[in-house]
């Protein structure tokens, strides 16, 4: 069973947006306590005292603050898919889980990590959001204090000339629950396209990463037509990004059916392949995986024909479709896995094969401990080998 209905019932006007009834019923659905349970994370805390029974007009001051910003900065001006793909080059993973989105346990200071990484060679940020928690209503209002924070994030990737990517990163409540996540993904790009509406071209927005589970590509294609019209509404010529099902797989691009007259439109990949390499020892992933160990990539012929096949893949489908393409995450877990050399060999080849396609790319992920992490809180400095695989000399 398909959830599309109730999704596109929720389409129908950024009006009915705020007072939808059919929003509020989906909302309060999920749990009887109220409208963020069913999304309530370990770390997830939010003050409704200021934010709860916002009215439109609220909402639009706080918009118009926001645009302010840019009034007299940098404008919006169209750029081509084409033409934001080769300036991103480039790019790292950073947000979502750290907990400075909720003043929990951080190292993160936008105004030191960003020019940081823009310092190192990045061009292009990548910001997955966990906006679902953040839905302090029945109206599908988000907090105001996490839209400062994304604020934070955005103004400082633009003073230092990255382009910041906007990823919604629900994916995990979405694959779960399809009913909410109908309601609540278009609310969250309401709420985000309105605010970012006068925000130059570097803010790029990501519609929903790797959307899987009940989500196939029949449900995502459905209700591609109406995301994409809500961000249309008042961004008609911004770069959206755009991925397949089953975890933005490379092998399903040919599923995805995107409206040939939008060419605004950059659609993405996720790699991660050999899995049993990259994510071994990971708890998340389970079964034969989390329990490998010292398993290798060196390299070797046979490793580096099935990295070009995907890839040449993935750029057969980009030139055949006139889509530019975004390896939107690629990385190797490294808390069980003590062969740096084997992550530094294979980081640098993903990084050369997308380069060599003319693929932007960003790392996942920036500050993590031991884990995906090419920055070193602890010692403040960069994994050099790691950083080195990303960022050639001469880059």
């Amino acid at each position: 069973m398909t959830h599309t209905p109730m999704f596109a019932h929720a389409f129908k006007s950024p009006l009915l947006r705020f007072g939808i009834a059919a929003a509020a019923a989906g909302l309060l659905a999920l749990s009887a306590q109220g409208a963020n349970a069913q999304f309530k994370g370990p770390e997830y805390s939010t003050d409704v005292k200021n934010s709860s029974g916002r009215d439109l007009d609220v909402l639009q001051d706080e918009v118009k603050g926001y645009n302010d910003l840019f009034k007299n900065g940098k404008k919006f001006e169209e750029i081509s898919a084409e033409a934001q793909v080769a300036r991103m080059g480039a790019g790292i993973n950073w947000g979502g889980y750290d907990g400075w989105w909720t003043g929990g346990k951080t190292t993160f200071n936008p105004d030191k990590d960003i020019p940081r990484m823009k310092a190192a060679g990045f061009t292009t940020l990548r910001v997955p959001l966990m906006a679902f928690h953040h839905i302090v209503d029945t109206k599908g209002d988000m907090d105001p204090k996490y839209l400062e924070k994304i604020d934070e994030v955005v103004a400082a990737a633009v003073k230092n000339n990255m382009d910041v990517i906007l990823d919604e990163h629900d994916f995990d409540d979405c694959a779960k629950d399809t009913d909410a996540c109908a309601v609540l993904l278009p609310n969250v790009w309401y709420d985000l396209s309105e605010r970012y509406k006068s925000a130059p071209n570097n803010v790029i927005f990501e519609l929903l990463n790797e959307p899987h589970g009940a989500i196939d590509d029949k449900v995502w294609n459905d209700w591609l037509s109406g995301l994409i019209g809500i961000v249309r509404q008042t961004n008609p010529k911004r770069n959206i990004i755009i991925g397949p099902v089953m975890w933005n797989s490379v092998d399903q691009l040919d599923k995805l059916k995107l409206p040939a007259d939008d060419r605004h439109i950059i659609v993405t990949f996720h790699y991660y392949s050999p899995m049993e390499f990259t994510h071994q020892g990971a708890s998340w992933v389970g079964g034969a995986i989390e329990q490998g160990r010292n398993v290798r990539w060196t390299g070797t012929p046979d490793q580096m024909a099935k990295l070009n096949a995907d890839f040449d893949k993935a750029a057969a489908w980009g030139k055949a479709n006139n889509r530019p393409i975004f390896l939107g995450e690629y990385g190797t877990y490294g808390k069980f896995n003590p062969n740096m050399d084997d992550r530094v060999a294979w980081t640098h080849a993903v990084s050369k094969a997308a380069d060599d396609r003319g693929f932007a790319r960003a790392y996942w992920y920036y500050s993590d401990g031991d884990g995906f992490g090419v920055y070193d809180p602890d010692k403040g400095q960069w994994v050099q080998p790691l950083l080195n695989a990303l960022l050639p000399k001469g880059h």
